[in-house]
């Protein structure tokens, strides 16, 4: 099959507007069966004026390893920054090794043993405490008043925001995401830093007077001590404040869509966790949902990648999305199967750039579905869920739904 007789059945993949009624995995599933990579042009947002587009397991598996030609340093997605900027050099994400491994490595230690242990507790009572808001109102949007609510709260809890400032991590998160996705995303973000880095500032200050067992605690001493400079503690609770929400409220939000659309996966859910098997169930919606749909990398030099030949500053766009449905790696991929004996999906990125975070988002998605199960919740649809158009997130905006129970309280096991 060549790319000159596929090209035009392939729409627009740099456009928002191709993702607004789902993600649409049958062009996946066609660019995936190309010899080589797909090229979509895109008026703005990279250097040369598109993308390749990386739909294979492999290949993404491969690009993710070797920093050295596909960095991070003109931003990890699309659209992608004019040239590599001082501001976002002291953020993780905008970095390649050694740095970014020095970077991790002190990002790694705010996931310690102390605050670990707090983990499934602090969870656990904002999870109840949100399902025992929406019984009470019977009728509720499940993406604004569940699906954003609890990452938000974990992840503020987690941080160590104070109770009274909660909110304002759900505001700076989405306001944020909305301004990556501009054509100029970059300069976009850069606004809205100062107020973000302000607050974070104080909450540094306040955890050096009063240390706690929390993220920012372990960062700020971090810096204190001179293992990461200021800017870096500021870039890297704003990245926890984004990442920590952002995956698991879409997720929680495309999850539930999913089992009330399917009866099938509703099926497949109920057994998994009446069986138990939520460690499979939790990787199955990650898998089939993707959250963060892709990330990208920017060409530093003139190569051969299998074939295609890339010029430096080419963008490289890898679909998670895609590579989550390859069938060299998920048998029957476009099938919801919560009992699959491997589950090496993408959700969570790969390589030297995977999420630091990932079980505690696993565990937010766990408790949440035990929760439910425990207390005999039901939802039901009540109403038209409400899409967002994205190329990096696959967005749910709205789903309308009724929440009854049986009134049960199982013993937790």
């Amino acid at each position: 099959m060549s790319t000159d007789t596929i090209a035009p059945a392939i729409p627009d993949l740099s456009d928002p507007a191709t993702f607004a009624s789902g993600v649409p995995h049958q062009t996946f599933d066609a660019v995936r069966q190309l010899p080589g990579l797909y090229w979509q042009p895109a008026k703005a947002g990279t250097l040369n004026g598109g993308f390749w587009c990386v739909t294979r397991h492999a290949d993404i598996v491969e690009i993710e390893r070797n920093p050295e030609v596909f960095s991070s340093q003109w931003g990890p997605f699309f659209p992608t920054l004019p040239a590599p900027h001082p501001e976002f050099s002291h953020n993780i994400m905008y970095n390649d090794p050694p740095e970014h491994s020095r970077l991790r490595r002190a990002a790694a230690r705010s996931f310690g043993p102390r605050v670990i242990a707090n983990f499934d507790t602090w969870v656990r009572e904002i999870v109840v405490e949100v399902l025992e808001d929406i019984t009470v109102h019977g009728e509720v949007n499940w993406v604004g008043d569940v699906a954003a609510i609890v990452p938000s709260r974990v992840i503020a809890r987690v941080i160590g925001v104070p109770h009274r400032d909660r909110q304002r991590i759900v505001d700076w998160t989405l306001t944020i995401f909305d301004a990556a996705e501009q054509p100029n995303g970059g300069e976009s973000i850069l606004a809205l830093l100062p107020d973000v880095h302000a607050y974070l500032e104080q909450l540094r200050m306040d955890k050096l007077r009063d240390p706690q067992d929390d993220f920012a605690t372990v960062l700020a001493q971090c810096a204190e001590r001179g293992e990461i400079s200021q800017p870096e503690y500021l870039h890297y609770l704003t990245l926890l404040l984004i990442a920590g929400f952002e995956t698991t409220h879409t997720v929680i939000a495309q999850s539930m869509r999913l089992v009330l659309d399917d009866p099938q996966i509703a099926d497949a859910a109920d057994r998994a966790v009446a069986a138990d098997n939520l460690g499979g169930l939790v990787d199955e919606f990650l898998r089939y949902v993707t959250p963060a749909m892709n990330m990208a990398r920017t060409v530093t030099r003139d190569v051969d990648f299998h074939g295609t030949r890339m010029r430096k500053g080419d963008l490289v766009q890898m679909f998670f999305t895609a590579a989550n449905r390859d069938p060299a790696v998920f048998a029957d991929p476009h099938r919801f199967d919560p009992l699959r004996t491997s589950n090496e999906h993408m959700a969570f990125g790969n390589g030297p750039h995977h999420c630091i975070g990932k079980n505690l988002a696993k565990l937010e998605l766990k408790i949440l579905f035990e929760e439910m199960h425990r207390r005999g919740i039901a939802i039901a649809l009540n109403g038209e869920p409400r899409r967002g158009w994205s190329t990096f997130i696959n967005k749910l905006l709205s789903l309308p739904v009724t929440v009854t129970t049986t009134g049960r309280q199982e013993a937790r096991p």
